[in-house]
């Protein structure tokens, strides 16, 4: 099944996406679906068979209460390739987290903040790239949403833990990742985890191997490779992680982006306002972002105190 939420006026709703329709599934929010297991799957059978269309607004993010979104480094050896300083890892790399502060709709606004504000990030500045701003990049990334509480997993029994999968378009300001090492602060800006459309059940994907991720900026295909691909698939995740950190139903494992980021281009290309960020995945779909710039501050700009 296709399973999404939506918004109506204000009022959340969980639903089964059967074409270009939504039917509801009998529950206002993804998580408490999620936790009620093969009852809330039954149901949503049921709507899928005989349920009525439902109207709505807007889809929102699948899910947007995670309680922990855990993101992956370099899980693509092209990826890792793209940067002359990369050196292999000896054992699966897990080294941020993407909080749900930073959680947006599929087809939702990327907002960039001003970069003359508290933190500034404007051209001489020391921090590499601050001659773009935040220097804000794309990576498309193939995600794993936890459906069963996971501790101690053995990766041959990771499926019996996982209740879908869904595109994460994890979006990173470079100046701040690459200025002390901010890697945390740097993926976390508000609207930088545009999540969905839609969380797919495992009995739809029965082979994740074959799905091929994509990104586009503006039309031009950035990144595409298989999921086939990553050095560490989600049963090593589940395994690696689990043995540390219990994983809880509706966590999220975002697994990793291939080559093609703007970071390492050349010259560097990072997105800016008026931009359009389309990802997709086999067997899911797409997302697709707007970029725009954010006019919320903390303090007034140089230009607004001289004019006052």
């Amino acid at each position: 099944m296709r399973l999404v939420q939506y918004d109506n006026g204000g009022q959340v709703g969980v639903g089964v996406l059967v074409g270009d329709q939504v039917r509801y599934a009998g529950y206002d929010d993804m998580l408490d679906f999620i936790r009620d297991g093969e009852r809330a799957l039954d149901r949503a059978r049921v709507a899928k068979e005989r349920g009525r269309p439902v109207q709505y607004d807007r889809l929102i993010a699948p899910i947007t209460n995670s309680g922990k979104i855990f993101g992956s480094g370099p899980n693509y050896r092209s990826h890792g390739e793209e940067d002359p300083e990369w050196v292999p890892a000896d054992e699966p790399m897990w080294d941020f987290i993407k909080l749900t502060s930073s959680v947006t709709g599929p087809y939702d606004d990327i907002v960039i903040p001003p970069a003359d504000d508290v933190i500034k990030r404007l051209s001489g500045g020391a921090a590499k790239f601050s001659e773009h701003g935040f220097a804000v990049d794309w990576e498309v990334e193939f995600a794993v949403v936890i459906g069963r509480t996971a501790k101690n997993v053995r990766r041959e029994n990771w499926l019996d833990h996982v209740f879908g999968y869904t595109i994460i378009n994890d979006v990173g300001a470079r100046s701040l990742q690459f200025h002390f090492g901010q890697r945390d602060l740097a993926k976390n800006f508000d609207t930088f985890c545009p999540m969905g459309p839609c969380i797919v059940t495992p009995d739809e994907i029965p082979d994740i191997t074959r799905v091929q991720i994509e990104s586009r900026v503006n039309g031009e295909s950035r990144q595409s490779e298989l999921v086939g691909d990553q050095l560490n698939l989600p049963d090593v995740a589940i395994e690696w992680i689990s043995s540390i950190i219990r994983l809880d139903p509706g966590d999220i494992l975002s697994t990793g982006t291939p080559a093609g980021c703007g970071t390492f281009m050349e010259p560097p290309q990072f997105l800016k306002p008026g931009d359009v960020v389309r990802c997709d995945a086999t067997g899911i779909g797409h997302i697709e972002n707007h970029v725009v710039a954010g006019n919320t501050r903390t303090r007034p700009s140089e230009a607004m105190a001289s004019a006052g």
